[in-house]
């Protein structure tokens, strides 16, 4: 087998979302062999990788699926990989696997944010038990962050007077109150509450707050001077 394959063994026919893949490293092709038939049965699509840096340059922020890792490896460890994912904003799930786990070693891997970490010898139940779990937290996160980049995007449509009358809505201030604080009419302030409702494609209040939640950003309003 070559050092880096791809097997897209998923012939279920899912179309929700972008294809989870399972990335495999290990500088042993005989445990890449085998993990690789194990996610294959599962259904899983698999890229193999004989080196971490190799890995590195295949992913990006919207990379769906797992990674599975051996904690050492020649170049760069399994934590060394994990830290540098992170240092990229790849935050992937990494499951490490090992034939020297210790308790140093799971707790190192934990403090560091690695999903799971397994020893070798693991069988194949056990194996994908911790990659469909690490798959369904990205696709979870996935999914938020889209949330979050299509409601920022709709955010951006809105005015910087407008957004000082969002967050005094979202805040449960009635237009009296938003047109005092704001030092505009009740009207103007009326009609800056059709605007953004408008361009966010919204129809009340329940739905901006909704909205704003969905986009994390603050609530807190600052006191015009």
């Amino acid at each position: 087998m070559h050092p880096e394959s791809t097997s897209n063994a998923d012939e279920t026919g899912r179309d929700e979302g972008p294809e989870p893949t399972v990335f495999l490293v290990d500088d042993h092709e005989v445990e890449l062999d085998l993990m690789q038939r194990w996610c294959q049965r599962a259904g899983l699509a698999t890229q193999i990788f004989a080196d971490p840096l190799r890995l590195l340059e295949s992913l990006d922020v919207d990379t769906v699926g797992c990674v599975v890792a051996d904690l050492r490896m020649p170049r760069i460890s399994g934590l060394e990989l994990q830290a540098e994912m992170a240092k990229r904003e790849l935050f992937i799930p990494v499951v490490l696997v090992t034939g020297h786990g210790d308790a140093e070693n799971c707790r190192t891997a934990f403090q560091q944010g690695v999903f799971d970490f397994i020893e070798k010898g693991f069988d194949s139940v056990q194996f994908i038990d911790s990659v469909e779990r690490a798959i369904r937290k990205n696709q979870r996160e996935q999914f938020r962050h889209q949330v979050r980049r299509e409601a920022r995007g709709l955010l951006e449509a809105i005015s910087k007077r407008e957004h000082e009358v969002v967050l005094l809505l979202a805040n449960g201030m009635p237009l009296k109150g938003i047109a005092h604080e704001l030092k505009i009419s009740v009207q103007t302030a009326s009609k800056h509450r059709s605007s953004i409702f408008t361009k966010l494609h919204i129809d009340n209040e329940v739905d901006l707050y909704k909205l704003l939640l969905a986009a994390e950003v603050s609530l807190e309003v600052e006191t015009p001077q």
